[in-house]
């Protein structure tokens, strides 16, 4: 409370007290509200902490974040000894979006530490996760992506074999993406999209798009 209240810490033994500047930032696991309700927790304390709160959800609630934090995780593993730079293929990643990721994102990337170990490919595949692919078979989800979060992956970025897809074809994809949702309405697209009508145009003509509504 003395380091919220008046920005000083006594180190223990010392004589004197330290102004310090420093910006804090605490996280919890839990319910800090119910423990305040249960006395298990400080009540001056909670509201000199709770100024800005944020909520992260669990892995499982925003599976649209697993393709980046896999591929962040497998270019930060390719710097380690005896590893190297892998790609993961679309069918690994449904398999992994697929699992419920009860341990979160420790779990995930200790997963791809365990499948990058074993690979003999280029890219990771479902056969590098067999005891998550049994996991999400046996729940019924096939792998494939869930319904909430259809948009998410409505775009692949990535080849089978783990290489970037071509710019112009992932632009093609958007723009697809874009008049499919928004019903054909060509001038709503082209807001969206931040661009005008007629660059629109000439896009699906330089894009060879034809099979729009």
């Amino acid at each position: 409370m003395r380091l919220l209240t008046q920005n000083e810490i006594q180190p223990l033994g010392a004589n004197h007290s330290y102004r310090i500047d420093v910006r804090l930032i605490t996280a919890c696991n839990g319910s800090l509200a119910g423990k305040l309700a249960s006395g298990a927790f400080r009540e001056d304390l909670f509201y000199r902490l709770n100024i800005v709160q944020l909520t992260i959800p669990p892995l499982r609630e925003r599976t649209g974040d697993i393709p980046a934090l896999a591929r962040h995780f497998l270019g930060r593993m390719a710097s380690q000894p005896g590893l190297r730079s892998l790609g993961i293929t679309e069918e690994a990643l449904n398999i992994l979006r697929g699992y419920d990721w009860p341990g979160n994102v420790r779990q995930l990337q200790s997963a791809l530490f365990r499948a990058a170990v074993l690979c003999e490919r280029d890219a990771l595949t479902p056969e590098e996760f067999p005891q998550i692919a049994a996991s999400v078979a046996e729940a019924g989800t096939g792998g494939g992506p869930s319904s909430s979060n259809q948009e998410a992956i409505g775009v692949t970025l990535y080849e089978e074999d783990g290489n970037l897809r071509p710019l112009e074809q992932i632009e093609a994809d958007v723009i697809r993406l874009a008049i499919g949702h928004y019903r054909g309405r060509m001038t709503e697209v082209a807001r969206r999209l931040g661009i005008g009508r007629s660059t629109l145009y000439r896009k699906l003509s330089d894009l060879g798009i034809s099979d729009v509504a």
